[in-house]
């Protein structure tokens, strides 16, 4: 592959429109997170409306963990890098994630889940993203699908290693069963090498640079930063300095009215009220 200079991208590559940076928060039982949507920065990248990253050495960050909690109308995907997580839901799933592992579960109508650390001590490093399901599937019967680590494609190419969590890369796809069709990817580049990827130009895209530095284009991000793509089917990135690393997400938009509310997503207020209601008389997860 040839370094490409910005003033000389390939037609169709997606330049950088927007830099945002996360702000850190307190979810759960007391649990420290780095935000990186929703914040007053970035409401949501349609079909994507909640990015975390939960990635401390201090216990007290960590162990109050996720009680249990209701969801509707999404699709929640945690995805563990380094740690251990316990999981269990109303539906009678459980389990748990360790380095590598995915947890990518469908709310529908409704369910409840909580998600607790399986350690006292060490690093836990890790994402939970929130896919918004479509209107005709809001309300789809609970799924939950253990994605293990072993089960998730990886791409070592020319000084890169690349994990396929949703979608496709260099003719491996991802497992998770998709509502929503959409690509994951956990991008490492070493030694200033590049990445390259044609996607469907009808898809939003992101990236999220979780370790280094990775150039974009015209555009170079350092660790903890997003970068919204414009435009375009080309996605390309080049790693600066000897390691760096990036999520890519990439979805096509369900372009339908949002009503957000705690842990609800649904297209109007009154659907927004009922799963409260639901959810108050015990009904939501039945």
């Amino acid at each position: 592959m040839v370094k490409v200079r910005a003033d000389t991208m390939p037609e169709g590559t997606c330049r950088i429109d927007k830099v945002i940076k996360g702000r850190r928060v307190t979810d759960g039982a007391g649990v420290s997170l780095y935000r990186i949507m929703p914040t007053e920065e970035l409401d949501s990248v349609d079909p994507f409306f909640l990015l975390d990253e939960f990635r401390s050495e201090n216990p007290g960050d960590y162990m109050a963990g996720f009680p249990m909690h209701p969801h509707r109308g999404i699709e929640t995907i945690t995805y563990m890098l380094e740690g251990r997580f316990t999981h269990r839901d109303s539906k009678g799933h459980q389990g748990e994630m360790g380095p590598g592992d995915v947890q990518w579960m469908t709310a529908g109508r409704g369910i409840l889940h909580e998600e607790m650390p399986a350690m006292k001590d060490g690093k836990l490093w890790g994402y939970q993203l929130w896919l918004s399901l479509s209107k005709k599937d809001k309300m789809v019967p609970p799924r939950y699908q253990h994605l293990d680590s072993g089960e998730m494609p990886v791409v070592d190419g020319e000084g890169s290693r690349v994990r396929v969590i949703s979608g496709e890369y260099a003719d491996k796809v991802g497992p998770a069963k998709n509502y929503v069709p959409s690509v994951y990817l956990d991008v490492r580049l070493f030694e200033d090498s590049l990445f390259s990827l044609s996607v469907d130009p009808g898809m939003n895209k992101f990236v999220y640079v979780h370790t280094g530095r990775v150039s974009f284009g015209d555009h170079a991000l350092s660790r903890g930063e997003t970068g919204i793509l414009g435009e375009g089917n080309l996605v390309e990135a080049e790693g600066v300095g000897e390691s760096s690393g990036f999520l890519l997400f990439a979805g096509i938009p369900n372009n339908e009215p949002v009503a957000r509310g705690g842990p609800f997503v649904m297209n109007t207020r009154e659907e927004l009220y009922q799963a409260f209601e639901d959810y108050r008389n015990g009904v939501l997860h039945i």
